[in-house]
């Protein structure tokens, strides 16, 4: 895991906040990556841990890939805890995406992240309250079948973009990254 956090550490030096907020998240993940021990692991909970995600866009660029979260009752993108097995953020996207969705055929869209956004989880059985420190990656999906997980997703689907901005349960911080992915597209 040591390797992977040098890479965290490469990709948040080559990423610019698009604005303040996003500026702040990722002044709070670079502290997070020169801390003690290893922030990647799932089980370092203070302040909390990176976890990786993926914003997914359809093979005709009409739609987002998104997850309705089993727990939390909202349309996220998949993402989630990175493992021992990953040995870069964007492999760990991958195996997010492949695990939640059963998406396995996808290109990278850009060379850098998306976005980076550091959120709040509350506590859950024995798990303490935490902050999630979300590095997102973007992809363009090279097929259309999906296939939900049954143990953490309720739903997968396509979300037009016009349909994602009025009225989809989600946060502002996936409609902050789909807004971004979408001015990348010009769409």
């Amino acid at each position: 895991m040591r390797e992977l956090l040098r890479e965290v550490l490469e990709v948040l030096d080559r990423h610019h906040g698009a604005d303040a907020l996003e500026r702040s998240h990722l002044q709070a993940m670079r502290r997070l990556a020169n801390m003690p021990g290893d922030p990647t692991r799932r089980d370092y909970w203070d302040p909390g841990h990176f976890t990786a995600s993926a914003f997914v866009v359809s093979p005709d660029r009409s739609s987002l890939l998104l997850i309705k979260h089993k727990k939390l009752g909202r349309w996220l993108q998949p993402g989630g805890h990175i493992e021992a097995e990953d040995t870069t953020v964007e492999s760990a996207a991958r195996r997010e995406v492949l695990e939640e969705t059963g998406l396995a055929s996808m290109s990278r869209f850009g060379s850098e992240l998306l976005d980076v956004d550091v959120h709040a989880i509350p506590a859950i059985g024995h798990e303490p309250a935490h902050l999630h420190h979300d590095l997102r990656v973007a992809f363009s999906a090279q097929d259309w079948t999906l296939r939900a997980q049954q143990t953490e997703v309720d739903d997968v689907r396509w979300y037009p973009w016009d349909e994602l901005e009025h009225g989809v349960l989600t946060d502002e911080s996936v409609l902050r990254a789909t807004r971004r992915i979408r001015r990348l597209l010009r769409c």
